[in-house]
């Protein structure tokens, strides 16, 4: 039998297994998304970049005290209080009859008078008014002299003008007799005798002239300040609240505004602190100089400086003993420069240096003592009501209102703070050790000086520490907030002492903002004559 013949059996291919991934049953499936319904990210506009800007507090603060000044500029449009002596100074320096307050240094004297050039489209902001004196004038100092003069209709009541090197303001202009009432020896300069036949002077600055580098230099040294904090690796927060409490602090601001020296002064201490914090030595050397020539006092920063360095830094002795050296030469040498603008010549640097420091320390208490000067200790708490007016308000002006004081938000938490700083130094906080090193090289440092000179003091000496117990302030109200946060997320929820502790920071603040904005000189007056402290 022949087998049938067919199509041989194809073999079944061999297949593996499948490896299936086993699947947590309690994890859902998620659907593939397609790229198609992915949101596309926009860019933001310019409006919500400005929005995030890392400096929009900053911003708005510089902007905000900006208007206050501004509006205040030539309000009044004549002198206000110790402007009398600097702008004085300014105009004998533009004149060329050198200086008549020698006791302190050049550089802030110069600014102002650069503001008078500045504004006068840099010409000197005197004219020849084409009169001369028609009689001898002699030494007696009088506040309604007649001067003579051919024709009265040159001059107007309210104009300064100069005969020789004598400065006098004109109260009242008679054209009928062609004569001239004035006020002999204004700006602090010397009443002497005249011949007849001198010519006779008009100074055409302005207020917005002298005052306008101090605004300058007042924005600066909040900008500088809010470096410092940042430097000290402060978070956001607490350096915007610090740079709230130093901007809008009532003596801060108004020295800002007036031809005086101290703000120059405390800007450049503040840039010299910056230069080491960020340890540029040589800048803070040159910095320190800058402020010492604006007023002796910047020198003082320099203690702080010192032991902060000698405690955390000491290791950079080669680098700091550069910035040491750089200050006091600077000094030297940057005041040989700039007083050659003021006397047209080269004084000896060593006979200068000591002129500076024996006419300072002349100044001392008299009983009954002048009435603006007070003791250091009392600059720690309000005086709102004292019989003895210890002068813990002094009055610049009334109409406009310069009433100048330590606004009290921050003057009654002085001492809370420095114990405070002491607290945190003692838990090895840098920040809080220099706040307190501050503290002494600047404010604590006149008690001695007060008790063993009796030299006479003034509450806006406390100008170039105020920063430092914002600085301290600011530490202390952050880590408040920090405790209440916390203190919340552990209750989950708000209790009333949280809630009352918010309350009494968010009305500290307004109370602060408050008294920066009643007492400001662009507001129309409010604190009136009859009001205690400023009555009687």
């Amino acid at each position: 039998m022949i087998p049938e013949i067919g199509p041989e059996p194809v073999p079944e291919p061999v297949t593996e297994p499948v490896q299936v991934p086993l699947q947590d049953p309690l994890q859902e499936t998620k659907p593939a998304i397609s790229p198609e319904v992915i949101p596309e990210v926009k860019p933001r506009t310019r409006w919500q970049k400005f929005l995030h800007w890392e400096f929009l507090g900053l911003f708005l603060i510089v902007l905000t005290t900006l208007i206050f000044h501004i509006s205040a500029i030539d309000r009044p449009p004549t002198i206000v209080w110790d402007e009398v002596w600097y702008v004085g100074d300014a105009r004998s320096i533009f004149s060329g009859t050198g200086e008549m307050r020698p006791e302190h240094p050049p550089l802030a004297k110069l600014f102002i008078a650069a503001g008078d050039y500045l504004f006068n489209g840099f010409k000197t902001p005197e004219k020849d008014s084409g009169q001369q004196t028609t009689s001898y004038l002699d030494s007696q100092s009088t506040k309604g002299e007649m001067i003579q003069v051919p024709d009265a209709s040159k001059f107007t009541t309210g104009q300064t003008i100069r005969v020789e090197s004598e400065q006098m303001n004109i109260t009242a202009v008679n054209l009928a007799l062609n004569d001239l009432t004035v006020e002999r020896g204004a700006g602090g300069s010397t009443v002497t005798s005249h011949a007849p036949m001198q010519e006779i002077y008009i100074f055409t600055d302005k207020a917005v002239g002298w005052r306008f580098f101090a605004i300058i230099f007042g924005t600066i040294g909040i900008i500088v300040f809010y470096f410092i904090c940042r430097k000290l690796k402060f978070p956001r927060k607490m350096t915007m609240l610090a740079t709230f409490l130093f901007a809008f602090e009532d003596m801060t601001f108004l020295h800002s505004g007036l031809a005086l020296l101290d703000v120059y002064m405390v800007t450049f201490m503040l840039a010299a602190l910056l230069a080491y914090l960020d340890k540029k030595y040589l800048w803070m050397g040159i910095l320190v100089a800058l402020s010492a020539l604006c007023k002796l006092d910047g020198v003082l920063i320099m203690i702080a400086i010192f032991i902060h360095w000698m405690i955390y830094r000491k290791e950079q002795w080669k680098e700091f003993t550069i910035g040491l050296v750089t200050a006091a030469i600077s000094f030297v040498v940057l005041l040989v420069f700039f007083d050659m603008f003021i006397k047209n010549g080269i004084e000896n640097p060593i006979t200068r240096i000591n002129s500076l420091l024996t006419s300072t320390a002349a100044n001392q208490f008299t009983i009954p003592k002048l009435s603006i000067s007070s003791r250091p200790w009392t600059w720690l708490y309000p005086q709102f009501v004292n019989p003895d007016y210890n002068s813990p308000f002094i009055v610049y002006s009334f109409d406009p209102q310069y009433i100048s004081f330590i606004s009290t938000t921050i003057q009654i938490l002085i001492i809370p703070t420095i114990g405070y700083m002491i607290y945190k130094a003692i838990k090895k906080s840098e920040a809080a050790t220099l706040v307190l090193l501050w503290f002494l090289a600047t404010y604590l440092v006149w008690i001695p000086i007060n008790l063993a000179t009796n030299r006479v003091t003034f509450v806006f000496y406390f100008l170039a520490t105020t920063p430092a117990i914002c600085i301290g302030l600011g530490m202390a109200i952050s880590d408040w907030l920090d405790h209440l946060k916390k203190r919340r997320a552990e209750l989950d929820r708000l209790s009333t002492g949280v809630a009352l502790s918010y309350g009494t920071i968010g009305l500290w603040l307004l109370i602060h903002l408050a008294i920066f904005i009643v007492f400001n000189p662009a507001i129309p007056t409010i604190i009136k004559t009859w009001l205690p402290p400023f009555s009687g």
